[in-house]
């Protein structure tokens, strides 16, 4: 029969992404491992400063500058990084990255002095930064539809627990330089199966200006409610991580234990994540990560209460994994709204990758400063009050950037920013899926077929 030999376009697009599945699934791969050694590697470095401290003679000072520079870095080059990506490309970005990061790490394992060791953990930071960015705007790009990006902060997480363990016995049984050197070799090796795999990537829209994009991001509710999430999320990690080992060691509880606590914070934080990203696109929403801040708020409660034990490990895991779900949903959310605000993705992830840092670096500062007036029930009173204002400021931001972005759109022109997509390609109909309401962003609406994200259609004409 004639028509039997010329399927219909459905058909055909169906074909299309069920061969597309298994180099979709070793990208994602790649993309995961590659975000997991450079977390592991970021925090490897804690119980490896006494060592460098000893052999190079560091100063308290010093010894800070080693741990606090990829946040710099961070901060540094996020946004410039995610323009570039945006500009040339995320791939190629990505693909320096992860050999600049290789490069950093096996200076950092042969470093002679501190001054070098200093330059090597920059550069790492560099490769860090661009990969958390450029990286994260690939997989958006290459991968859409989906709740992929969450699964980085679920291999982030992974990174954060078994780094610091695997490098500190690394250490202690084969040297100083067996952990960095291992993990470059890993990286070296995750590149260069990067570069080599070929995906089909639809054309993005034409590069936006760096002011443009984030004049569009900074409009879009998505964007903003993504990075109050991670400001709220990246200020409480810093309070928990200066002030809980304190109270446990007031308490006599030993190294050994506080590590445990910690250990066991970070395997919430991942099961959270995987149940997160397990959900798909329904917790890809302005609701969850409202939920999400008030979760995180009362979740300080047994530690405002006491300063037993129980309390404050109580408290550690509990926040630790509502953290977790404000970090795996804010990235889809805010590639989301980059979607359809017309923002360049890569400036988007830049974004937030700043506020990250800047929390990161900021957050165990004024918790310190507060340590030195206030009781820690009071600074934990007082960071629970701090996140339900950034709860109540969310709701009220929301508001007003969701009705100034309506009224842009003219009755009858088209569905306005922030409509989930219909079946006919209209609105939505019950309104707006970030909120919980009508479609959810990248809600397969035909089965077996991969919803196509508005930015992709704008590339494709």
């Amino acid at each position: 029969m004639r028509w039997a030999r010329h399927p219909a376009p459905e058909v055909v697009e169906e074909r299309a992404v069920t061969e597309e599945q298994g180099p979709v699934r070793l990208f994602r791969f790649l993309i995961y491992s590659l975000v997991l050694a450079s977390s592991a590697t970021q925090y490897s470095v804690v119980p490896i400063v006494p060592v460098y401290a000893h052999r190079f003679g560091l100063t308290g000072v010093q010894q800070g500058m080693v741990l606090g520079a990829t946040g710099l870095a961070t901060l540094a080059v996020s946004l410039p990084a995610g323009a570039l990506s945006d500009r040339f490309g995320a791939r190629m970005l990505t693909l320096w990255a992860g050999w600049l990061m290789s490069v950093a790490l096996f200076t950092q394992a042969m470093a002679p002095s501190f001054p070098l060791l200093l330059a090597a953990r920059l550069g790492f930071g560099i490769g860090f930064a661009v990969i958390w960015t450029a990286g994260l705007a690939w997989l958006a790009e290459a991968a859409p539809g989906g709740p992929g990006l969450g699964g980085t902060v679920a291999s982030a997480g992974a990174g954060g627990v078994v780094g610091p363990a695997l490098a500190g016995l690394a250490v202690q049984y084969f040297g100083l330089v067996s952990p960095f050197l291992a993990v470059a070799a890993g990286s070296a090796v995750l590149t260069l199966a990067l570069g080599l795999l070929r995906l089909r990537v639809i054309a993005p829209a034409p590069p936006a200006r760096m002011g443009s994009s984030l004049r569009a991001a900074t409009a879009d509710r998505r964007t903003v409610v993504a990075a109050a999430a991670i400001v709220t999320a990246g200020a409480t990690t810093g309070v928990s991580a200066l002030l809980v080992p304190a109270q446990l060691h007031v308490a006599g509880a030993s190294p050994g234990q506080i590590g445990l606590v910690f250990a066991l914070g970070g395997v919430l934080f991942v099961v959270t994540s995987m149940l997160t990203t397990t959900v798909g696109c329904r917790a890809v929403r302005i609701s969850v990560v409202m939920a999400g801040m008030l979760a995180l708020a009362l979740a300080l409660s047994p530690a405002i209460l006491a300063t037993a034990p129980v309390a404050i490990v109580t408290m550690q895991c509990a926040t630790t994994a509502a953290r977790s779900l404000l970090w795996t949903v804010s990235y889809p959310l805010a590639a989301d709204g980059a979607e359809r605000s017309g923002a360049g993705m890569g400036v988007v992830m830049g974004l937030l990758n700043g506020v990250w840092a800047a929390t990161a670096l900021l957050g165990p500062l004024a918790a310190g400063l507060a340590a030195g007036r206030l009781n820690a029930q009071a600074i934990f009173g007082l960071t629970a009050a701090g996140c339900l204002a950034m709860l109540a400021v969310t709701v009220l931001v929301a508001g007003p950037l969701r009705r100034s972005a309506r009224l842009a759109y003219a009755p009858g022109s088209g569905p306005a920013p922030g409509d989930g997509p219909a079946p006919d390609g209209g609105p939505a109909p019950g309104g707006d899926p970030a909120l919980g309401d009508g479609f959810a962003p990248g809600d397969d609406l035909i089965p077996g077929r991969e919803q196509m994200p508005g930015r992709s259609r704008r590339g494709n004409g």
